[in-house]
């Protein structure tokens, strides 16, 4: 089964749904990639728990959308989002039971039947009432995966977000990529060991670091000490993941000097909501100009 390529025949018109849409697109894409891959079953975790939280985040967008175009099909079109995210809770569920019992080539079947029977089917019936409807557009824009907005206070701009990714997994740095690019993040390095890591913090500026504990044969914490140590990489907000220690060892990775730890598979919502709050922190902490 080959991997789906976005086309503009898969748009319907409005660019919050099209860019949930190619999120979902990447999520499921990564499937293919991590079949066979050493660290499959912690890929296929993190995706079926983005998948999970997108499909949710998503389905509430679009019906928040369709409610304000006043799209006449709604009730149809919600039991459909309800069968779809019931499908892939039961996945995940699956998985959660036994990480063993679910393969990522046992979901792909499913996962391009949606994908392809409900963007390019389904969700061409509402696009005419949705088009150029100011309400629509604004109605699906109030919407964030990361939860509801503060009344009156503007978006977060991810777009002028600049973040390096340090894993030695290929499959899980795109995964990270994918996650964040669903949200505008458009300054994503990755970097494979600690070598590159540490050239490329020297190379360059970032607002935050995610390192994952175990890069290749390398520590993670050994590179969260050399930054801690730099005299001018020190403050920057560092996110350690780790898909072997328990959350016990989030106290081992703060004495190493980490702002926040987080176990694989990771969450999409709380690695946002992680990086907003550790964002948050670095501003609030920052001397005034």
């Amino acid at each position: 089964m080959a991997a789906i390529s976005w086309s503009e025949r898969m748009s319907v018109g409005v660019p919050q749904i099209d860019a949930d849409h190619k999120t979902l697109v990447g999520l499921i894409n990564h499937l293919h990639r991590a079949i066979g891959d050493d660290e499959e079953y912690a890929t296929l975790g993190s995706v079926l728990k983005a998948l999970e939280e997108y499909a949710d985040h998503h389905f509430a967008r679009e019906e928040r959308m369709m409610v304000a175009a006043r799209y006449p099909s709604l009730a149809a079109h919600t039991r459909g989002h309800a069968r779809l995210a019931q499908e892939v809770r039961a996945l995940k569920e699956r998985y959660d039971r036994d990480r063993t019992a679910v393969r990522a080539k046992d979901c792909l079947d499913f996962l391009h039947k949606w994908l392809i029977d409900h963007i390019c089917s389904v969700d061409m019936d509402y696009r005419a009432w949705v088009v150029g409807h100011e309400g629509a557009a604004a109605a699906a824009g109030e919407m964030s995966i990361t939860g509801p907005r503060t009344e009156g206070a503007a978006p977060f701009d991810w777009a002028g977000l600049r973040l390096l990714v340090v894993d030695d997994n290929a499959n899980f740095g795109q995964i990270m990529r994918t996650v964040l690019e669903g949200v505008g993040v458009r300054d994503i390095e990755l970097a494979p060991d600690l070598e590159m890591a540490k050239a490329t913090l020297e190379r360059r500026a970032f607002d935050l670091m995610v390192a994952d504990w175990h890069v290749g044969a390398e520590s993670g914490l050994e590179l969260v000490a050399w930054v801690r140590a730099h005299p001018r990489l020190g403050r920057l907000p560092v996110l350690l993941l780790s898909g072997h220690e328990r959350l016990r060892n989030r106290d081992v990775a703060l004495a190493a000097g980490a702002d926040e730890f987080m176990e694989k598979p990771i969450s999409a919502r709380g690695l946002l909501i992680c990086l907003l709050r550790l964002l948050s922190r670095r501003a609030k902490e920052e001397p005034p100009a």
